[in-house]
């Protein structure tokens, strides 16, 4: 049966107009105010400590107490303080759930550490466990960068997925009686409790929504 032309034009409007509504329409994409896409994850991390201290947010973190730290003379050179924890808190701020992505740590531009995520682990509105690692930094300034989702599997609405942590490490990591080359008292780390890990576990905090 033929439609009349008059009506095939109010048809076809109202199949457009129900493509807009609907979340997840394949022929349309809402704006919000910002210029953030609706509908699209977007992987991110809460906070995240090393030792007790936050490293997100900015600024430089200074480490001058030994308690954190479980070995000096670590790394190949033995000229590095071993950390007994950093970790960060992953999430997904977004309106959908976040596919399978990959989570890249480097320190100063060497890739330290890999951390796979599979699909729907980054589930929508969601905070995950932290992912805790020993970290290894020299003496003096260390940056160490976080990248979220660093093969750029996931579409997201905030493509902006580099953390970094810049940690000026005040402490004999060598061994030398010096720190950062400059004269001192050498110290001797803190052994760990009789759990064998200092730090207690992170609970899983929630980051309120803007």
């Amino acid at each position: 049966m033929l439609m009349n032309p008059r009506f095939a034009g109010v048809a076809a409007a109202a199949v457009t107009a129900l493509s807009l509504a609907l979340p997840g329409a394949a022929s349309a994409e809402l704006n919000a105010p910002g210029g953030l896409t609706v509908g699209k994850p977007d992987i991110t991390i809460s906070v995240g400590y090393i030792g007790n201290k936050n490293w997100v947010g900015g600024g430089v973190v200074v480490l001058d107490d030994m308690g954190p730290v479980i070995q000096t003379q670590a790394g190949p050179n033995q000229d590095m303080c071993r950390f007994v924890q950093m970790d960060y808190q992953p999430g997904n701020q977004g309106e959908s759930d976040a596919g399978a992505s990959t989570t890249k740590v480097y320190r100063d531009k060497a890739l330290i550490g890999v951390h796979p995520f599979g699909p729907g682990y980054l589930a929508a509105n969601s905070w995950r466990p932290f992912k805790t690692w020993q970290m290894d930094l020299h003496e003096g300034m260390n940056t160490v960068d976080v990248v979220m989702d660093a093969n750029k599997q996931v579409s997201e609405s905030n493509e902006n997925n580099t953390f970094t942590a810049k940690l000026n490490v005040k402490l004999d990591c060598d061994g030398d009686g010096k720190i950062n080359g400059i004269g001192g008292i050498q110290m001797k780390p803190s052994k760990p409790g009789p759990g064998g890990d200092p730090i207690k576990s992170r609970k899983l905090r929630v980051k309120p929504r803007s």
